[in-house]
């Protein structure tokens, strides 16, 4: 138990940290923290009452000799005592903090609101238990008489139970927060994996210190008539862990699960960004070969509208070959436009960033449709109404346009065209989803269709470079993009940014 435990605390700050000391990564090292020296304070404790090692072998596989020395030491109780309720403190308030930061991060009441309390509650109860403040107390109320020190006693053990009560209510609460959280964000991916990875590491280490400190924080010394003589009082132990031996089977299976949870998220996190650098790599390659391949495609184009532009004059007067020279030129005045059109969405883009309301890009998008387009019955939820993200207008307007479009030419089979534009906030992030009823599209094609080029339409008028351009400004807004879909059902794309 004592090494899985280091090695979850290691394993663990060395996944948390980062140089940003924000107060989600220092709750959760405080509930590690926490969870270690209430460890380590009950089993020095313990050892002041020479309890077999048979009994605490259960619980921390110590060596016989590593713990009869431990129990030869001359251990300072009160010390451990502070530490033990310390430790025991701290991992429920850290645990509730680190609930509240990561699930009110962008929430506009001031979080002090919530921190302040919590600071005080906190306090308050770390010098409730000091052994210090409780002989005090014990000395002064049964000093009196008999009947003093019962009618204290009984307080005490009010007391006791409305912090016990406390104690359970935090943990409850932490866990309502976490899971409404996750059931109001269910919808956006990155957000719900990230919920149940903490909900997955969180529940099995609390688990474990219920069952171990169910009884915790608590009085565990009492006053003599001998000023400085104390009894220490034995705190209690779960007979079942004991008696049938199964608390080390409970933790090695959850100590298992955190260890699988976080290295399935740390999977998951390397995944997608060796996705996003994959795309950006074929994006600034494929941004090499279109100068290249646009430089010589230009040559040839303006070659032949030269070279049409003195047959139109040669032939003049024949109206059937005019036409036709006619279709030539604007062929090639249309195809010099289109390569322009995707080298320039390939190439290094320039953001200028402004704060701006979300439905403002989605908006302008939308007028650029035309009539046909318009005819599609096109429904936009405005679920928030005022927020606003630092976005570029012209080119976040040209993204939701590309992605409209797509939408669009997908359903043109579709009987009973439905596109749905949902603007809302999703903590702290704007999300504008772009939904529709179409085709589908098929697994295989979904990790590549950011990729430059790629492309299941048959037009030519598509190159297959419109969602390159969409990945490639939206992660420039330091944003996320999101796409899901089902073959027959439909396709919806989810346009993240940080907002402001």
């Amino acid at each position: 138990m004592i090494y899985l435990s280091l090695f979850f605390l290691i394993y663990t700050i060395a996944l948390t940290y980062n140089k940003s000391k924000n107060m989600i990564t220092i709750s959760l090292i405080g509930i590690i923290i926490g969870w270690l020296i209430s460890i380590f304070s009950y089993l020095f404790y313990l050892s002041k009452f020479n309890v077999y090692w048979a009994v605490i072998n259960d619980f921390y596989n110590f060596s016989k000799g590593t713990w009869n020395r431990i129990v030869l030491e001359n251990v300072d109780a009160l010390l451990f005592i502070r530490l033990l309720n310390f430790g025991i403190l701290l991992f429920l308030f850290s645990f509730l903090l680190f609930s509240i930061s990561f699930t009110h991060s962008r929430s506009r009441i001031n979080k002090l609101y919530y921190y302040i309390p919590l600071a005080i509650l906190f306090i308050v109860q770390l010098c409730y238990y000091d052994p210090f403040i409780q002989l005090k107390l014990q000395n002064h109320f049964f000093s009196y008489d008999h009947a003093s020190g019962m009618n204290y006693k009984r307080v005490a053990n009010i007391i006791d139970i409305i912090f016990q009560c406390t104690k359970f209510a935090l943990i409850m609460i932490t866990f309502s927060l976490l899971i409404h959280y996750l059931i109001k964000n269910f919808r956006i991916h990155f957000i719900r994996q990230y919920t149940i990875f903490n909900i997955m590491c969180l529940f099995p280490i609390t688990i474990i210190h219920i069952m171990m400190f169910w009884w915790a924080p608590a009085v565990l010394i009492r006053a003599t008539h001998i000023d400085s003589f104390h009894n220490y009082l034995k705190p209690p132990m779960n007979a079942v862990l004991f008696k049938y031996n199964i608390f080390t089977i409970i933790s090695l299976i959850a100590f298992a699960a955190m260890v699988f949870a976080f290295s399935r998220y740390q999977t998951k996190q390397k995944q997608h960004h060796v996705e996003a650098d994959e795309i950006n790599k074929r994006i600034n390659t494929a941004s090499l070969g279109v100068k290249a391949f646009t430089h010589s495609i230009k040559n040839h184009l303006l070659a032949i509208r030269s070279e049409t532009e003195y047959l139109k004059e040669k032939f003049k007067d024949d109206a059937d070959t005019l036409y036709s020279l006619e279709l030539i030129f604007k062929s090639c005045y249309y195809s010099y436009d289109m390569i322009n059109n995707a080298s320039s969405k390939l190439e290094s883009i320039d953001i200028v960033l402004k704060p701006v309301k979300l439905h403002i890009p989605v908006e302008l998008a939308l007028q650029k449709l035309s009539s046909k387009d318009q005819a599609v019955n096109i429904e936009v939820i405005r679920l928030s109404h005022g927020s606003k993200a630092l976005l570029d207008t012209a080119h976040m307007t040209e993204v939701c346009f590309n992605i409209i479009k797509n939408a669009l030419e997908a359903m043109h089979q579709t009987s009973d065209k439905q596109l749905t534009i949902t603007i809302e906030d999703q903590d702290k992030w704007g999300c504008i989803s772009i939904e529709d009823n179409g085709p589908g599209i098929p697994p295989e094609n979904l990790n590549e269709i950011f990729s430059p080029f790629f492309s299941t339409k048959s037009s030519v008028s598509n190159w297959g470079v419109g969602l390159s351009y969409c990945h490639k400004i939206v992660t420039s807004h330091q944003g996320k993009i999101e796409v899901h879909s089902t073959v027959n059902k439909g396709t919806s794309f989810k346009i993240l940014l940080p907002l402001h």
